[in-house]
C-alpha cells in the first residue's frame, strides 16, 4: 500500500464499474450531495491496485469531488493468469510497457468521466503516486481535457532511465526514445497555467527526487502570472504517501476548483 492510514472521512458511495473496450475495472467514488462536481482520476503505483489510494478519494469526496480509480494494466483485477507480470519481470522494458498501457487507459478513463452527468468536464484532475504519477504527468501534459495534475513521487520519464531497481535490466533503445518523446517537463507548456502540484519525499529510494525538482524548475516560467497554480511540497520520508501529504494535496487543490 502507498498509504498506511485509514481516512478520517468515510466515503459515502463507492461503486465498482468497468469502462472502455477492455472493461477496465475501477472504483467510482461520489460525494453525498447532488449536483455537478469536479472530478479526479486517481492512478495507483506499480505493484499496487485501485483501492490503494481510496484515502485520497475519500478526502476529495468530502470536498465535493467525484473520483475514478482504475486498476493499472496488469494490476489488481487485471493481473494476468499466466505469463509475464510485475512480480516476475525485473526489467525497465516491462515497467515501461505497463506504463505505456496505463497512460493510454487514462485517456479512456477521462472519456468515461466526461460522460458522467454529475461531472464537470472542465474540471477533471489527474492524480497519481509513483508509476501512477509518471502516467499522470504524461497525460496531463498531452491531453487538453486535463484541468490539473497532482504528482506524488513522480518524475518526467527521462529522469528515470538510469534508475535500476532490484537488479533490473536497463531499457531498450526503443523505450528510451519513447520516454524522451513523452518528457513531461519538455511538454509542461501544454499544461500551464493549469494547476500542477508536485510532491516528493526527500529520501525517496525508488523514484529519485531530481525529476520532480527538474519538472518544477522547468514549469516555473510558465506560471509567473498564476504562481498559486504551481506548488512543490517536500516531505521527510521515502517512497510513500503520508496522511499529511494527502491532506496537503486536497487543501491545495480544492480552492482552485470550488
Amino acid at each position: 500500500m502507498a498509504t498506511d492510514f485509514i481516512p478520517h472521512q468515510v466515503t459515502e458511495c463507492i461503486e465498482r464499474i468497468t469502462f472502455g473496450a477492455e472493461d477496465i475495472p475501477a472504483y467510482l467514488v461520489r460525494p453525498d450531495k447532488a449536483g455537478s462536481h469536479p472530478a479526479a482520476l486517481i492512478q495507483h503505483g506499480y505493484g499496487a491496485e485501485k483501492a490503494d489510494l481510496l484515502p485520497l478519494a475519500s478526502l476529495l469526496a468530502s470536498h465535493g469531488f467525484v473520483s475514478l480509480l482504475p486498476d493499472a494494466w496488469g494490476h489488481g483485477e487485471r493481473f494476468p493468469a499466466s505469463g509475464p507480470n510485475w512480480m516476475n519481470q525485473l526489467s525497465a522494458d516491462y515497467f515501461l510497457t505497463v506504463l505505456r498501457h496505463t497512460a493510454a487507459d487514462l485517456g479512456e478513463a477521462l472519456t468515461t468521466l466526461t460522460e458522467l452527468p454529475d461531472v464537470r468536464s472542465d474540471a477533471m484532475v489527474i492524480a497519481g503516486f509513483s508509476m501512477g504519477a509518471l502516467a499522470a504527468l504524461i497525460v496531463g501534459t498531452e491531453d487538453e481535457r486535463v484541468a490539473g495534475v497532482i504528482s506524488a513521487s513522480g518524475s518526467p520519464l527521462p529522469d528515470m532511465l538510469g534508475v535500476t531497481i532490484f537488479g533490473s535490466t536497463p531499457p531498450s533503445a526503443e523505450n528510451i526514445a519513447w520516454a524522451e518523446q513523452h518528457d513531461a517537463a519538455a511538454h509542461v507548456a501544454r499544461l500551464a497555467p493549469k494547476p500542477l502540484l508536485l510532491q516528493h519525499g526527500r529520501s525517496d529510494d525508488m523514484v529519485p527526487i531530481r525529476g520532480t525538482l527538474r519538472m518544477y524548475e522547468t514549469a516555473k516560467p510558465y506560471y509567473t502570472e498564476q504562481p498559486n497554480h504551481l506548488a512543490l511540497q517536500l516531505y521527510d520520508h521515502s517512497h510513500m504517501v503520508s496522511e499529511e501529504q494527502l491532506c496537503d494535496a486536497v487543501e491545495w487543490l480544492t480552492p482552485l476548483f470550488s
